[in-house]
């Protein structure tokens, strides 16, 4: 059979075109690391590695997410550890207050410190995030949850229900507490006759003021009586304040907690990801390298086959 020489120069040439293409992609393999540069290179490879990625892509946003919501759970402890000092000084500040041996004068002082106590404690009510939303104002955070009436008495006007988020696929959390469930209400304390202690710390706060504003350096037994119960009572509030800002403290630090274990869980998940992907995509640096060598001696092999046969007459071709 005779084959022709353009045959024969088409045959070489296409040779060497095939040679130098997987050449060069093995090169590109080399250059970037990677053994799939298509879905063609390996399809069942590509399917995995999509799949792979999307779920990690969810992973990673549940992490920027976690990562959102303990700046804020942290920022609402903060603000309560803070709560809980100032009130913790309402509470020194009233038994002191019960010193009978105090004058008119002493106890308007201790009203006016008193006062001052409770601005604090209404300013941190009143807190914001960095982004300027109130923290304690629930799904009404573009508003301050409490404000002053005419009268002196603090009122809550923020949102009832507190704004959640989804930190897992099926686990929903508060951001923050509102300030209804921070500052108005009890820890189910109760009175000497059984009915529940004020839940109103403000409300507290403005009976001992009411109780420090009376004239008792010219008083009667009766007046001295009427201090004392009204001084107790707002006492017995304080207290049953500060036990349930207590435990919305704990129940916060407990969403903290979970929080961060979810982060963490989330953060070698990723690593996890990270592992298979790799193995589905990464070259294999022995083996790619050894490839690239080959493909190269080959690529000059037919090269050189193909020069050698151009300096070749017909009859040598027969």
């Amino acid at each position: 059979m005779r084959i022709s020489t353009n045959s024969m120069y088409q045959k070489n040439l296409q040779n060497i075109l095939n040679t130098q293409s997987n050449w060069q992609k093995s090169g590109l393999h080399l250059a970037t690391g990677k053994k799939i540069l298509s879905p063609s290179d390996d399809p069942m490879g590509s399917s995995k590695s999509l799949i792979l990625k999307q779920e990690q892509a969810r992973n990673n946003q549940f992490l920027a997410t976690r990562q959102s919501v303990e700046k804020s759970l942290a920022r609402q402890d903060t603000i309560l550890k803070e709560v809980t000092t100032v009130v913790q000084s309402i509470q020194e500040t009233l038994v002191y207050a019960g010193n009978e041996t105090l004058n008119d004068t002493d106890r308007a002082d201790l009203a006016n410190k008193l006062q001052t106590l409770k601005d604090q404690l209404l300013s941190l009510a009143n807190s914001r995030d960095s982004n300027g939303n109130y923290i304690f104002s629930g799904t009404k955070n573009d508003q301050p949850p409490f404000i002053v009436n005419e009268s002196g008495e603090v009122k809550y006007v923020g949102g009832e229900n507190p704004i959640t988020i989804f930190i897992d696929e099926t686990r929903e959390i508060p951001i923050s507490f509102t300030g209804n469930k921070i500052f108005m209400t009890g820890a189910n304390s109760k009175e000497p006759d059984g009915s529940p202690s004020d839940s109103n710390i403000f409300a507290s706060i403005d009976n001992a003021l009411k109780a420090l504003s009376m004239d008792l350096d010219n008083g009667s037994e009766s007046d001295m009586a009427l201090y004392r119960d009204t001084l107790a009572i707002a006492s017995r509030g304080i207290d049953n304040s500060f036990n349930n800002i207590s435990s919305v403290r704990a129940a916060g630090g407990a969403l903290l907690a979970e929080t961060e274990k979810l982060t963490t869980l989330g953060k070698t998940l990723n690593i996890d990801f990270e592992t298979q992907i790799s193995e589905i995509e990464d070259v294999d640096w022995y083996e790619a390298i050894s490839e690239y060598v080959m493909l190269q001696a080959n690529l000059k092999a037919a090269q050189q086959t193909f020069v050698n046969m151009q300096n070749m007459s017909l009859f040598q071709l027969k």
